[in-house]
């Protein structure tokens, strides 16, 4: 049965080329445009659902565009499910390296984490020490582990709550309930937030 990587070569042809983080994650391959041009973006984004075709959620550390953003950045975001950012040098995907060999998409641990972090939100303590404790495990070995595959503890609770937010928007439960469900200390977080993941208040993306 071919690798992922040999069904993204034969879909996406001589478009990419595999190269180590340039971030220095020890568990993290770049995808890189080989001739990034004017459509580089759209380059990318055919990788990015090529691979979540060929590897489901494969869990896609971030994005790098070496022009400015055409539209609303959060859009970026959103389009690629990761971090997005602007003006690098070199147009690049980052994402586990065993997607590519056929391994599982994203790491058991790092799976693990957001889980914890899935049923203690909004009722219990949501703290590194506190998730590291549930797991068996020493916050510093949290950390490093996470590290090691291009994550942070702050960047898995804060897409846990962007996926619990995005669901609670579509209902009509008051924002101070949302906020409290979300581990918010009020709502004012909740909205600084949402402007921050989709460029727009609660209540804008409501309507």
């Amino acid at each position: 049965m071919p690798t992922v990587a040999e069904e993204l070569t034969a879909r996406c042809g001589p478009l990419f080329s595999v190269i180590d983080d340039p971030e220095g994650a020890r568990r993290v391959v770049g995808l890189r445009l080989r001739r990034p041009d004017a459509r580089a973006t759209a380059s990318l984004h055919r990788l990015h659902v090529a691979l979540r075709e060929l590897a489901g959620d494969y869990g896609p550390r971030s994005v790098d565009l070496p022009g400015a953003p055409e539209e609303a950045t959060h859009r970026y975001g959103q389009a690629f499910g990761a971090k997005v950012r602007f003006r690098r040098p070199a147009a690049l995907l980052r994402l586990p390296a065993g997607v590519l060999s056929g391994h599982p998409s994203h790491s058991d641990f790092a799976w693990r984490v957001r889980h914890v972090l899935g049923e203690r939100l909004g009722s219990r303590s949501t703290a590194l020490a506190d998730v590291a404790r549930t797991l068996a495990v020493h916050p510093r070995t949290l950390q490093r582990t996470l590290a090691d595959e291009g994550l942070t503890f702050a960047e898995i609770l804060d897409c846990v709550r962007r996926a619990e937010a995005r669901t609670l928007l579509a209902t009509d439960r008051p924002f101070a309930e949302i906020s409290a469900r979300l581990g918010f200390a009020e709502p004012a977080v909740l909205t600084r937030s949402c402007r921050r993941w989709w460029g727009a208040t609660p209540s804008h993306l409501r309507r």
